[in-house]
């Protein structure tokens, strides 16, 4: 059983091993050959544990690392890494892409070099089939998909008759299937016809592995599982899943343009740095191992606990919301308030003219001759029966 040579070994070594007592996860285990070269650098108290959805790659690692009492091995998808009893590991490895075992098998449903039922699946033994992506998605659909993962051209015929030929043989395709479909789309011959057709597998086996989601949740888990000063070491082997790469890592960094901002529009401070941004393979590398030749290395290092960070953030941003909604609460009971004194004063006012008009109306009843003479009779007072005038000095008139 053949498991490719590991690819930029020493310098994903040299980048990930700081502490050669510490814990190391090889999350993508393959046949074993990372963390053989891996144990080679650790002493007596390092640990190795070894992560793959292929149960045939647990077996060819076992076998090849089972008498190391430091190794061990578990079936698991790494994008489940999350859910493991881990914590404070010293590193995280993530070797991205196919084994050439899993190629150089034409049972496993990989290879495009023979006429084999196409499978596709990381784990033989579960997971969703092509068929299953197939039914998930519609033409338009598929055909995006193949074009964002494989930059396949003319995908919409491609996808169209993909699925023609799907039906027509009863939910299977078979490799030269592929071949057929870029026929249709190129009827008059396509330069790099066996590159495209590799883009046509590479994008299929992304959508039924589900690698781009797998990615992103693998290395979120991996590193909430990292030890402050622990590293995370990512190879990748085509521009799209580096792409889903960078952009994880720039998150988990703090690195990242669409990070939240604070109040004042400062980015917040970053949560690791950049151990190697991008290392390629060696022409000498590329010479012995021409699989290696579109191979990119990054390593992260955490400098502070993330999970921390992302705490208080959590509490500062809930505390400036919390101030926000007190302030809106406070100010709109406020508003009712003043709109019940206000009522309260219109009503009051309205009560006071009402008596002020009331009172007015009595004091002119009062004031009539009419009212005078009958207090005056109230009193006692009778009104005389002739009334005498002093005459007026000035005028020589009575008054």
């Amino acid at each position: 059983m053949s498991y490719h040579v590991p690819v930029l070994c020493e310098a994903t070594l040299d980048g990930l091993v700081h502490d050669p007592d510490g814990l190391y996860a090889d999350c993508t285990l393959g046949g074993g050959g990372h963390s053989e070269r891996l144990l080679a650098r650790l002493s007596p108290k390092g640990r190795v544990i070894g992560f793959d959805r292929d149960r045939e790659a647990i077996a060819a690692a076992r076998e090849r690392l089972g008498g190391d009492a430091r190794f061990s091995a578990r079936q698991r998808r790494f994008g489940e890494i999350d859910q493991e009893d881990l914590a404070g590991v010293s590193g995280f490895l993530f070797d991205l892409g196919v084994s050439s075992h899993q190629f150089d098998d034409p049972s496993r449903g990989f290879t495009i070099r023979h006429n084999v039922p196409l499978d596709l699946r990381m784990d033989p033994e579960g997971g969703r089939t092509l068929a299953d992506v197939f039914a998930q998605y519609d033409d338009d659909s598929l055909a995006r998909e193949l074009s964002h993962l494989g930059e396949v051209p003319r995908a919409h015929i491609v996808a169209r008759a993909l699925r023609r030929l799907l039906e027509e043989r009863e939910g299977v395709l078979y490799s030269e299937d592929l071949g057929k479909a870029l026929d249709e789309a190129f009827p008059r011959g396509m330069r790099e016809h066996t590159r495209e057709l590799a883009k046509l597998s590479m994008a299929l086996r992304m959508l039924v592995n589900e690698e781009l989601p797998e990615i992103a949740r693998g290395l979120s888990g991996a590193w909430n599982k990292l030890a402050v000063q622990g590293r995370l070491a990512v190879i990748t082997y085509h521009s799209v899943e580096d792409r889903a790469v960078m952009s994880s890592l720039r998150g988990l960094l703090g690195d990242s343009r669409e990070d939240l901002r604070d109040p004042f529009g400062n980015r917040p401070e970053m949560q690791g740095s950049w151990v190697e941004k991008k290392i390629e393979p060696s022409s000498e590398e590329i010479e012995q191992n021409p699989r290696s030749r579109s191979a990119r290395l990054r390593v992260v290092r955490k400098d502070r606990g993330a999970a921390l960070g992302g705490v208080f953030l959590a509490i500062f941003a809930v505390s400036i919301l919390g101030a926000i909604l007190v302030g809106q609460v406070w100010r709109q009971h406020r508003f009712l308030q003043q709109a019940g004194s206000l009522d309260s004063l219109q009503t009051e006012q309205s009560r006071l003219h009402d008596s002020l008009d009331l009172l007015n109306a009595r004091l002119v009843a009062e004031e009539s001759p009419a009212r005078i003479e009958v207090r005056a009779r109230n009193y006692g007072f009778a009104v005389p029966k002739d009334q005498w005038r002093l005459p007026d000095p000035v005028t020589g008139g009575t008054r």
